[in-house]
C-alpha cells in the first residue's frame, strides 16, 4: 500500500510541478469595490486557495469533531442513568 502512495504521490507531484511550469504568467485578482491584488503567478494563486481551502475544511472538521465527542459524551451518561435504573428495578424485582 505505501509504494502504491508514493507513485500517487509522485505523480500528483509531476502534474503540479507541469501546472506550475506552464501557467507562470502574473495575474492580478480583481475584486468589489476595486480591490485588486498584486501580480502574482496563476499557479500561486491555485496554491494559495488550495491552502485556504485545506485549512477552513481542518477547521471545520475539528469544530465538527468537538461537537460529536460532547454528544458522545451525553449518550454515554444516559446510557449509564439507564443501566443504574435497570439495575435497580432488577434487584426491587427479585425483592418486593
Amino acid at each position: 500500500m505505501g509504494l502504491v502512495r508514493g507513485i500517487v504521490f509522485f505523480l500528483l507531484l509531476l502534474v503540479g510541478i507541469g501546472f506550475a511550469i506552464l501557467n507562470d504568467q502574473p495575474v492580478s485578482l480583481k475584486y468589489y469595490f476595486g480591490w485588486v491584488t498584486p501580480p502574482l503567478p496563476l499557479f500561486l494563486w491555485a496554491f494559495l486557495f488550495l491552502l485556504l481551502g485545506l485549512i477552513l475544511s481542518a477547521g471545520w472538521a475539528f469544530f465538527s469533531k468537538i461537537g460529536l465527542h460532547s454528544r458522545i459524551r451525553l449518550r454515554r451518561r444516559s446510557i449509564a442513568e439507564l443501566e443504574r435504573e435497570r439495575d435497580r428495578l432488577r434487584v426491587e424485582k427479585k425483592f418486593p
